[in-house]
């Protein structure tokens, strides 16, 4: 089939890579020129591994093509994708549908088919693909046959090549006629098809991400109450995550969620909630936990410095939300650093692949690698579990840092190593 993909953000540029792959013929699109530009030289940019690889041998083959916006070119085309950016509104969270609502109208202005498929692929509120099917009609001069549907992506940041190859199940909705063209789409890849209506399309993803949420927040406040009572949450939900009815899955104590999905996702089913005036005290009681971790963690630190950080040389390890990824969205390591900063403390930090330069320039330091932001630091705080962290020298570690103590946010240590070692050492629910 041919495909053209508006938005190569992280959904549009993997869904339009791995499409190519599967023998489609696509072109992916994008109002920022510089990143367009680079994907034509076949530069990838953002982080996922995998990706810059797909994208080469695609460009080279002819099935992948990249342009700048969105223009006549896709009346050469069997399906427009909506991948664009959905920003939540300041004012209640809700993600915000302005490019959706731009993209729908550019596409119908510039359509001159009898007929075209249009799909949301963007995480959006209920509704919106009504709402695209709306903005076509308004601006749709040459009286198309707009047929419209939904379908979610469901990729992983830093596994997201393997789970659009290998998905748990693929998420169709719409109009007949896009749904026919979705299965056929989607027809090498051997995983179960949910076939629906748009609405419980765009419902499902909602509410897999705040179920995930839920999860995440449930073992962070068990972590505290484990610290509390003795136990270690590790071997808790080892054996929580033995229980077939609930699954070892996202049971991992920490310094709470980030990324793009999670909060963005969670504050939108909240406030779909509260427009139908229905009880919104556990979404928000979600959001409150994960917030709180971080001030956990931030807790264990002022414990560690004897409540002072003024001119304290902090390291910290990991800035992304989450290993294999570059990506910073509502990531706990900007919280913590901004705390940090603003207590006074002399903060270095290193990433395998993300940066924060453009948030705090030169107030920290910027390593190159793990060992130089270490070198003379009093603590060191583990934000992303990186399994280059994992595999670290830890007494190599120990000979660098002035005082060796860690704050393990993620729990990549064995405490009683760690502690055999000299260090002192916490996690997060550990004993």
């Amino acid at each position: 089939m041919k495909i053209f993909i508006v938005g190569m953000g992280y959904v549009g540029l993997v869904n339009a890579a791995c499409l190519a792959e599967m023998g489609h013929k696509v072109c992916g699109a994008d109002i920022n020129k510089e990143k367009i530009d680079k994907l034509e030289r076949g530069r990838c940019p953002i982080y996922e591994p995998g990706l810059q690889e797909i994208i080469e041998k695609n460009l080279k083959s002819g099935n992948l093509t990249f342009q700048i916006g969105v223009d006549k070119n896709i009346n050469k085309f069997d399906m427009v994708m909506i991948a664009v950016g959905t920003p939540e509104r300041e004012m209640d969270g809700r993600a915000d549908l302005f490019y959706v609502g731009e993209t729908a109208r550019e596409i119908a202005k510039h359509c001159v088919k009898k007929e075209l498929l249009v799909v949301g692929k963007s995480t959006v509120p209920i509704g919106t693909a009504n709402q695209i099917r709306e903005s076509l009609a308004i601006y749709n001069r040459k009286k198309t046959k707009f047929y419209v549907g939904s379908n979610p992506e469901t990729l992983r940041e830093g596994k997201a090549i393997y789970d659009f190859m290998n998905p748990d199940r693929i998420i169709i909705g719409g109009d007949k006629k896009v749904r026919d063209a979705l299965l056929k789409l989607y027809e090498k890849i051997n995983a179960k098809k949910i076939v629906t209506n748009a609405r419980s399309a765009e419902m499902i993803k909602l509410a897999s991400n705040f179920m995930l949420a839920l999860r995440v927040s449930a073992t962070n406040i068990l972590a505290q109450l484990c610290e509390a009572t003795g136990a270690d949450i590790e071997e808790v939900m080892k054996g929580v995550g033995m229980d077939r009815r609930i699954g070892p899955h996202f049971l991992r104590a920490g310094i709470g969620y980030g990324g793009s999905c999670f909060p963005k996702d969670t504050k939108s089913i909240k406030s779909i909630a509260e427009h139908y005036r229905l009880d919104t005290s556990l979404f928000d009681s979600v959001m409150k936990i994960n917030a709180e971790q971080r001030r956990w963690l931030c807790q264990k630190v002022e414990e560690m410095t004897l409540f002072t950080l003024k001119n304290k040389k902090i390291a910290v390890w990991g800035l992304a939300f989450k290993p294999n990824t570059d990506d910073i969205r509502e990531a706990p390591s900007i919280d913590i650093i901004k705390w940090l900063t603003k207590e006074g403390a002399l903060v270095s930090v290193y990433d395998p692949a993300a940066n924060i330069k453009k948030i705090f320039g030169g107030k920290i330091r910027h390593c190159k690698d793990k060992y130089e932001a270490i070198k003379d630091v009093e603590i060191l705080l583990i934000l992303t579990e990186w399994e280059e962290f994992r595999e670290a020298d830890l007494a190599r570690v120990k000979k660098m840092m002035l005082i060796p103590k860690i704050v393990d946010g993620r729990n990549i240590f064995d405490p009683k190593a760690v502690k055999k070692l000299g260090f002192e050492y916490t996690g997060m629910g550990r004993i």
